[in-house]
């Protein structure tokens, strides 16, 4: 743990796999930070727009630094604050990153294209964390291509910093997992995300495997609907029921817990792609694709 004025540093990163956290106390921080702060304040031509949601730029604020020479994927964090006076306080951020490209079921090659720069840390980049946020785009290490180029649309959902409780006497932030783009996971994984993601992979093998199965046994959409069913629970079509998201991060859940969100998660998916589809036939026809997704090799390190 290092220390600065009374406050108390502490970084717990992953080096030996090429991932490190870089913090106010080091001398290439200041250099580091205003770099990101310039990109993200001057965004190259055809950058996605920015997410919705405010964020302190006095919060306490890490850099992260992809050393490694494999794409980050997707990033676990946890912070600990421990004020003056008071409780310490957590707050974990389970994913940030692209995780659809760990599981890139129904994304054309050119969407897949696009979040492979804009949705990934590439090699040598480098990203600020500053709360639930990550700061920064790959402009730092290239320019996007021509068919990297944002052309319009959402990117995705944003949220804000969390406010760290008064004077504070030390921060640590925690790298919780690492998912590189090829499959690797890395991290200590308290927040159970290697699980999350490979269940929500499963999940959907399962359901495309029966869609896949049940149109060359010359099922009918009804009569594999109705066995989709029996691994997701009720597909309704009609006023779209209210699906929760995941719960919050937590230790002591399952592979199985994670499984069977995404399976609920999919039966709405499955109804949604019914109602403002193209009919049963077409969805069926867009799970069997699902089958044809690559995926990566799954592997913790």
């Amino acid at each position: 743990m290092l220390k600065s004025g009374g406050m108390e540093y502490r970084c717990e990163d992953l080096p030996q796999y090429g991932v490190v956290l870089v913090s106010p106390l080091s001398a290439e921080y200041p250099a580091l930070l205003a770099d990101i702060e310039h990109r993200v304040a001057n965004p190259v031509l055809g950058s996605p727009p920015p997410l919705p949601g405010g964020e302190d730029p006095a919060a306490p604020t890490m850099v992260l630094w992809n050393r490694s020479q494999t794409a980050i994927a997707a990033v676990s964090w946890i912070w600990k604050f421990e004020p003056e006076t008071g409780r310490p306080t957590t707050h974990s951020v389970a994913i940030g990153g692209g995780t659809s490209l760990l599981a890139p079921f129904g994304l054309d090659d050119r969407v897949r294209r696009l979040y492979g720069y804009w949705r990934v840390i590439l090699p040598g980049s480098k990203r600020a964390i500053r709360g639930s946020r990550m700061l920064g785009d790959n402009t730092d290490v290239r320019p996007p291509q021509p068919d990297e180029v944002w052309k319009g649309g959402g990117f995705g959902v944003g949220s804000g910093s969390p406010n760290p409780p008064g004077l504070l006497k030390s921060v640590a932030l925690t790298l919780d997992g690492i998912f590189f783009l090829d499959g690797r996971f890395a991290g200590p994984d308290t927040l159970g995300n290697f699980d999350r993601v490979t269940a929500d992979v499963d999940a959907h093998r399962q359901v495309s495997k029966i869609a896949r199965e049940g149109h060359n046994n010359g099922l009918s959409p009804t009569a594999i609907f109705a066995q989709i069913e029996t691994l997701t629970g009720p597909i309704q079509v009609g006023p779209l029921p209210h699906v929760p998201p995941p719960p919050p991060p937590e230790k002591g859940r399952s592979y199985s817990d994670y499984r069977q969100d995404s399976l609920r998660s999919i039966a709405s998916q499955v109804a949604s792609m019914r109602q403002y589809g193209q009919g049963d036939e077409q969805t069926i026809y867009r799970l069997m694709a699902w089958t044809e997704a690559v995926l990566p090799k799954f592997e913790k390190l």
